[in-house]
């Protein structure tokens, strides 16, 4: 569908359901009549409503066109047409309004209470950064973006249906609250009332960028909200889940569905995270289903079996070759080096050991502390899920003295992760290693916890510095 025309339907559909929405007799109207009603009991702003009227001919009085503000059908199509060319595409997914200094990038959003959500986030504040002189906020797709989107499409049946799905005319619902001059001012009511109108109604969400001047590498911003998403779903941020977008295609597609809540304070990204591993993060929170959850987590930590074991065995290697008592002269240092290698190399092939080197590296029990409620810790110390088998003494122990016999607790917690997970992705016949969703649904969950606050350190502790 071309740009005039794509814009032209998107006119006539928000037009016929306002004609949709009327009596017959009030159908087929030409100008809609926004009536300004002052409440002086309201001293931040000022309320304005609209309301139809089906002749031109009742409102062709000046003394009523100096109380109201006058709508037709083609001050709409002067306004889309204005929108339409103000955004352009970048990078994929990012929609850039240099005249605007706002860019706006794609997120997925789940939510538990969708009938509020729209609501909730129209009226979030933008945060600052000043460290690279921007501020955003989560928002609902603009008009400009939408018009854009809708554009990728390329097929026609599709490309319809979605306009109306994006905008679908919401009758008396909506109020423009703003100060008294703006009140006053009828250019401007007038086009805030067109942007009321026309403003998407489908549940699509961008992280909106306000910056005054743009980096020449727009990765950047990609890189910022991959790590913003991170943040946001570390602490459960405003009810939601988070995952960034590399498909527009599916992004129209995309649902709302579950979550979590949090009260925690949402800080400013000062990390540049692997996006791989914020995937599987976002991934793991997404979902409601445990078995899902551990994996993808447990997956984050499996990320560096071959990266620390290798950076340990480098270290040793340089160290030997380096000392004043190793000479590649004596045939003795020689075969004894190799034999090391071998023997460290045939240990971090076991897959045990490399999770035990790797938590080992990784693992700041003060930081962990923070994650876990004290009902999850007490847990660990105690309890253990009836799927996997073994003594209490091999899987569990005490984050609170954690670091008093680091060693053997970094075995158990390796111990408890790496049986689970067997549990999970093996299922023999006659092992005590089975996990059964049937039965064993709510002890699985209990463990989610805490392999999500070791993959939310693992991914900050490996994050640098923009």
């Amino acid at each position: 569908m071309s740009g005039d025309k794509l814009i032209n339907e998107i006119l006539d559909s928000v037009w016929n359901r306002i004609n949709n929405d009327k009596s017959d007799n009030e159908k087929n109207i030409k100008v809609i009549k926004f009536n300004k009603r002052y409440n002086y009991k309201t001293i931040e702003g000022k309320a304005v409503e609209h309301y139809i009227i089906s002749d031109e001919k009742e409102i062709s009085n000046s003394a009523v066109l100096s109380k109201n503000i006058l709508l037709k059908k083609s001050d709409l199509l002067e306004y889309l047409e204005k929108k339409e060319n103000t955004v352009v595409l970048k990078n994929k997914t990012i929609f850039l309004n240099r005249e605007s200094k706002k860019m706006e990038i794609p997120i997925y959003l789940e939510s538990s209470i969708r009938p509020l959500i729209h609501r909730d986030i129209r009226l979030q504040e933008y945060m600052k950064d000043p460290t690279h002189d921007l501020k955003y906020r989560i928002s609902p797709i603009s008009l400009e973006s939408s018009i854009q989107l809708l554009m990728k499409i390329g097929d026609y049946d599709k490309q319809g249906k979605l306009i109306h799905k994006f905008f679908r005319y919401i009758p008396y619902s909506r109020s423009i609250f703003e100060d008294e001059d703006f009140l006053q001012n009828s250019v401007k009511l007038k086009d805030k009332i067109m942007d009321n109108l026309l403003t998407p109604t489908v549940p699509l969400y961008m992280i909106e960028i306000i910056v005054d001047n743009f980096q020449e590498d727009l990765n950047f911003y990609k890189e910022f909200v991959n790590s913003l998403v991170f943040n946001m779903n570390l602490i459960n941020y405003k009810r939601n889940n988070y995952r960034t977008v590399d498909n527009l295609d599916d992004y129209i597609n995309s649902q709302i569905k579950i979550i979590h809540y949090s009260k925690k304070e949402l800080g400013v990204p000062k990390l540049k995270y692997t996006k791989q591993l914020t995937d599987l993060y976002s991934a793991g929170s997404w979902t409601d289903n445990p078995f899902t959850s551990f994996i993808n987590y447990y997956q984050i930590i499996e990320y560096f079996f071959n990266e620390i074991p290798d950076n340990r065995l480098f270290k040793m290697v340089q160290k030997q070759i380096t000392s004043p008592l190793f000479s590649y002269n004596r045939k003795n240092d020689i075969i004894q080096l190799a034999k090391q290698i071998y023997d460290v190399r045939k240990n971090d092939m076991n897959e045990l050991n490399s999770l035990e080197i790797v938590l080992d590296y990784f693992l700041d029990i003060k930081m962990i502390k923070k994650l876990l409620t004290d009902d999850e810790i007490k847990y660990y110390s105690k309890s253990l899920p009836k799927f996997i088998s073994g003594d209490k003494k091999e899987v569990c122990f005490n984050i609170n003295n954690f670091d008093e016999n680091r060693y053997e607790n970094i075995k158990c917690l390796a111990r408890r992760i790496y049986s689970i997970r067997n549990a999970l992705v093996h299922n023999k016949e006659n092992s005590q290693n089975n996990y059964n969703p049937q039965y064993h649904y709510k002890m699985l969950l209990k463990e989610v916890p805490l392999i999500k606050a070791i993959a939310s350190l693992i991914i900050i502790k490996s994050g640098h510095t923009f």
